[in-house]
């Protein structure tokens, strides 16, 4: 949901965005964050899922 919602927020990178608005802002959507570090790491595995559903999401 972070992912999804970063690639629709207007930001220009990922670090701002999750240190600056959810990790700030956004803690009562998500209580249960994880650190900057750990959060790329997980990213890696929802690229391809996430590439997919962009493209299928924009026709």
């Amino acid at each position: 949901m972070i992912v999804i919602s970063f690639h629709q927020s207007g930001y220009r990178d990922f670090k701002t965005y999750y240190t600056h608005l959810v990790c700030r802002y956004r803690t009562n959507k998500f209580p249960a964050l994880i650190s900057y570090t750990r959060i790329l790491k997980l990213m890696q595995s929802v690229f391809a899922p996430l590439c997919f559903y962009l493209t299928h999401r924009l026709r």
